[in-house]
């Protein structure tokens, strides 16, 4: 019940955030009726289920993601053009609920990249991968104790707008758990797979 408070109200405070964001930011991506190198078009929620195997623990590991995806369009930075594909440089604060093997969680916030391209009518396809530095709360054979790591996630998915301004969205993500050795702990990773979904309000 206490991660479920602490996620609500991480995702009321980033929300808070992001408005402000898009109030400084989109402003300005209107101005003379331009774009600028990089403008704000996606704020998202979403949730999810991941999974894993741990090593030397009988039970598998099993975590509920919840995340805010804070989208910034860079086509005219790297010269694309046209409607049909869209470039998203993302920021994705996360606090994911651990429930086995044990009680625990992750947080931190992800930097990445996320490419859309219009297959039909109002369906896009979509690729991402994403690096976030992180907090593990639990202690594994793969990791050691709590403390710092990197978690490092690729995949795709479709996203469908339901009118122009709101989309929902739904995909794959393979995850990787490491601290790079940056760290006097074990090092062996962990990997994980995860189905997200969400809503989006785009700009």
């Amino acid at each position: 019940m206490k991660y479920f408070i602490n996620v609500t109200r991480f995702i009321s405070l980033l929300t808070l955030f992001s408005s402000t964001l898009y109030n400084d930011v989109g402003a300005a991506s209107l101005e003379n009726g331009k774009n600028p190198g990089f403008y704000l078009n996606e704020i998202g929620v979403g949730s999810g289920y991941a999974w894993g195997t741990l090593k030397s623990d009988p039970d598998n590991l099993a975590l509920y993601p919840e995340f805010v995806r804070i989208g910034f369009n860079i086509n005219s930075l790297l010269g694309i053009e046209g409607l049909q594909s869209t470039l998203q440089l993302t920021l994705e604060p996360f606090f994911n609920s651990i429930s086995d093997p044990k009680a625990g969680f992750e947080t931190g916030c992800g930097v990445g990249l996320r490419y859309l391209h219009k297959l039909s009518g109002p369906v896009d396809l979509v690729t991402e991968a994403s690096f976030a530095p992180m907090y593990l709360s639990i202690r594994s054979a793969e990791q050691g104790d709590a403390g710092f790591n990197f978690l490092t996630q690729a995949g795709g998915g479709l996203q469908y707008k339901v009118s122009d301004r709101v989309a929902i969205f739904a995909g794959y993500r393979f995850r990787h758990i490491s601290h790079a050795g940056l760290s006097d702990r074990p090092n062996a990773g962990i990997n994980s797979n995860a189905i997200v979904a969400g809503l989006s309000w785009l700009y």
